[in-house]
């Protein structure tokens, strides 16, 4: 197992256990202690764990924002078929709004093929990559560039996205509540999303199974504010039945 195919399984594990012992990880990967030191500090640094004694846990911070590159490693076969089905739903000639991150640039990577489209987004990392690679219209609504990160927030980014009109927005996010809906850790980033969501004739939000059951500081919208919700198929039956009973249009990939 390549290095960052095991720090990415490391933080799978840290998801659905909760914690782990070095020793535990250590044996589930069959590598040695110092290897997960090393790898464990990495994460650290990274923001995505809390170092404890003899182990770690995933870092939960209601504030805490995850590195493009760090998150760009966090399940990303699920954010491929995610970005699939919704590159799908767009049409030649459209204009589309990409939100930051990765799940959104795996569907940046998806519109080559098509035709005449104009593409707005707050990610510049998305809005190099077309630039570099499509014959596509490409507008970054510009402001204040979140260091290794590379979302758009601040005043400027909102009067941007204030002034115009979309077919499609496609959402993502770091967090997902069944009561409290889609949150994010900072209230500039919020109104970024709100104002995404507002220029959009259609919203759709994309995120991988992980992101359900956690809850951040600025609260953006509730689910059913969507017209869409796509995810994968790893997301737990028993919140597949509440999007129902909220009566979410969601489609599972």
């Amino acid at each position: 197992m390549l290095q960052i195919e095991r720090r990415q399984s490391i933080l799978k594990y840290l998801e659905e256990n909760k914690s782990a012992t070095v020793e535990e990880l250590a044996k589930n990967f069959d590598v040695s202690a110092m290897t997960i030191r090393r790898d464990l500090q990495y994460l650290e640094d990274n923001n995505l764990i809390i170092r404890t004694h003899g182990g770690a846990v995933l870092n939960t911070k209601l504030d805490m924002e995850i590195p493009f590159k760090e998150k760009s490693i966090r399940h990303k076969e699920e954010k491929k078929r995610i970005a699939e089905y919704a590159a799908s739903l767009v049409e030649d000639g459209q204009i589309i709004l990409l939100d930051a991150g990765t799940t959104t640039m795996e569907i940046a990577r998806r519109l080559k093929d098509k035709e005449d489209l104009t593409i707005v987004t707050s990610d510049v990392f998305i809005a190099g990559y077309l630039a570099r690679n499509c014959k596509f219209r490409v507008f970054c609504s510009g402001g204040l560039v979140q260091s290794r990160i590379g979302a758009c927030i601040g005043p400027g980014a909102v009067e941007f996205l204030r002034n115009i009109n979309v077919d499609i927005s496609f959402i993502g996010t770091s967090s997902i509540d069944l009561e409290r809906g889609l949150t994010t850790p900072t209230l500039e980033k919020a109104a970024v999303k709100k104002e995404m969501i507002r220029a959009a004739q259609k919203s759709i939000l994309v995120t991988d199974s992980s992101k359900f059951g956690i809850r951040k500081f600025a609260k953006i919208c509730n689910l059913e504010d969507f017209d869409l919700i796509i995810t994968d198929s790893n997301i737990p039956e028993q919140v597949l039945k509440e999007l129902n009973k909220l009566e979410v249009n969601i489609k599972v990939v």
